[in-house]
């Protein structure tokens, strides 16, 4: 269904800047003023992620910033600042990412006028509950059994009001439903909007995509599916354009999945110990960490969207690919929306 990009892998680590020199991955997208911006994750010799910035005329050839556009500030954001999302609502852009402190990970946002400069705005949900909402763990990822209860990531913000409020989705294990009056201070649904389901490509765990797209036929969403095999491959849902409550199709089947050289290897963030692990090896330790993973047929593969625009029909994805490169893939939503009926 996504037809990948000749020029893929469309952005790697910079080797020039200290500050990406590892890896790229994991961007927000949005399309503005005749050009494609990305907010992407970077982690360079410190191990720690920071927010770089891009922008393209055709949505393939990018020129980057030399600095970061966000940092790691506050104390639950020493580890980094990841994954981030963005939409834009009325004159404010919003965008919400990952802020970690090497245990806990905690959805935070920023806001701008101008996509240039942003103003922190902290935690979207300082009274979060994640055990208490339903979330659980996994068995790969270790570092969540000592993480704190306020665990929440992947957050996604819906493009316009519904019913006079903000919506966001946000959530991994589960995804969660969230509202807000303000667009300052969010309202999370405790009871989980989408769950696993057995025998399918989303049997282990879920995780929010990009901000919903709206389409003639409903709210499109994005999602990571995650099987046993630890395999992350993208389905879809289609929610009402009134009541985004109401979930109108759900896919049966992945719309993508890892199959290019590109998106089967790299170093991912979930292997044992994760970044904190990788930080303390050297290169030659590091290598034959990764090699023994692949060999052994126990790495994960990783294929993580972030970004997505629609324009003139074409839906273009930005994801991540290995945790370590952006990539770029089209598909005509109308393919997509078919399977709907």
């Amino acid at each position: 269904m996504f037809h990948r990009s000749a020029k893929n892998p469309i952005l790697k680590p910079d080797k020039k800047h200290n500050w990406e020199s590892h890896k790229v991955y994991n961007c927000a997208a949005i399309y503005e003023d005749g050009k494609y911006h990305l907010f992407y994750r970077a982690i360079g010799k410190d191990w720690v992620s920071r927010l770089g910035y891009a922008w393209s005329k055709d949505g393939k050839n990018f020129v980057r910033s030399q600095k970061p556009v966000l940092v790691p500030e506050s104390k639950w954001e020493k580890q980094g600042v990841e994954d981030p999302r963005i939409s834009n609502i009325g004159d404010t852009f919003y965008l919400t990412y990952t802020a970690f402190d090497s245990i806990t990970a905690r959805l935070n946002f920023a806001v701008s006028k101008n996509l240039k400069s942003w103003r922190k705005q902290g935690k979207m949900l300082p009274n979060w509950n994640w055990q208490k909402a339903g979330g659980f763990l996994v068995r790969w990822d270790e570092i969540r059994t000592k993480t704190g209860k306020d665990w929440s990531k992947a957050g996604a913000i819906f493009p316009q009001k519904i019913q006079g409020k903000y919506w966001l989705l946000f959530g991994d294990s589960n995804i969660w439903l969230v509202n807000s009056k303000d667009g300052l201070r969010w309202q999370p649904i405790l009871k989980p909007f989408l769950k696993p389901r057995k025998e399918k490509f989303d049997s282990a765990h879920l995780e929010m995509g990009p901000p919903p797209i709206k389409t003639e036929k409903g709210w499109l969403v994005l999602y990571h599916g995650i099987d046993k095999t630890i395999t992350y491959r993208l389905g879809f849902l289609l929610l009402d354009l009134e009541n985004p409550r109401k979930i109108l199709y759900r896919s049966e089947k992945p719309i993508l999945e890892p199959q290019a050289l590109y998106e089967l290897g790299g170093l991912i963030d979930i292997l044992p110990g994760g970044l904190k692990a990788m930080s303390k090896m050297s290169k030659r330790k590091l290598s034959e960490f990764v090699k023994k993973y692949q060999t052994t047929k126990r790495q994960p593969t990783v294929i993580f969207c972030c970004g997505a625009i629609l324009k003139d029909n074409q839906l273009r994805i930005y994801y991540g690919a290995g945790d370590s490169f952006i990539c770029t893939a089209t598909a005509n939503v109308k393919e997509i929306l078919k399977y709907v009926g």
